[in-house]
């Protein structure tokens, strides 16, 4: 029962990707985000390129570093805190998010980081997230439960 359900999991987020990919690559635009469905464990099922990457080496750099950003449990705190853990083991718990002007989800490494991530967030409810960063890169997050 187990098995059917992993898979059905994959499935869905496998359908969930490819619908995000068919869009343009304008990034989809909301105003109504539930912001409080943030706060939570979530674990990166997927990191998609743009169709129209041309630039092999990003997507060598994507295809080595995406299993090992995969392994990692996010948890997202209300407090603006995120913590990775691996398994039981907490990694790190000096990364940061907060929201922007624009309702972008604001990813920092550290707290007083300058060169933060901003994502456009197309998709955010009680078991999924899916954020796009400004170079069309989408990456597919899942609840953990």
């Amino acid at each position: 029962m187990k098995k059917v359900f992993t898979g059905l999991l994959i499935l869905a987020a496998g359908a969930a990707a490819f619908w995000v990919l068919q869009k343009k690559d304008k990034p989809i635009t909301r105003t109504d985000i539930q912001k409080e469905l943030l706060i939570a464990k979530w674990k990166l099922d997927s990191i998609a390129l743009p169709k129209d990457s041309t630039n092999t080496f990003m997507t060598g750099i994507i295809g080595i570093v995406a299993p090992d950003l995969m392994a990692y449990q996010y948890e997202l705190k209300k407090d603006g805190a995120i913590s990775l853990s691996l398994g039981d083991s907490l990694i790190k718990d000096s990364s940061r998010y907060e929201w922007n002007n624009e309702n972008q989800l604001v990813w920092k490494e550290y707290p007083a980081d300058t060169s933060s991530n901003v994502f456009t967030v197309s998709t955010l409810n009680k078991d999924s997230l899916i954020l796009q960063s400004k170079d069309s890169v989408i990456l597919l997050f899942t609840k953990v439960k």
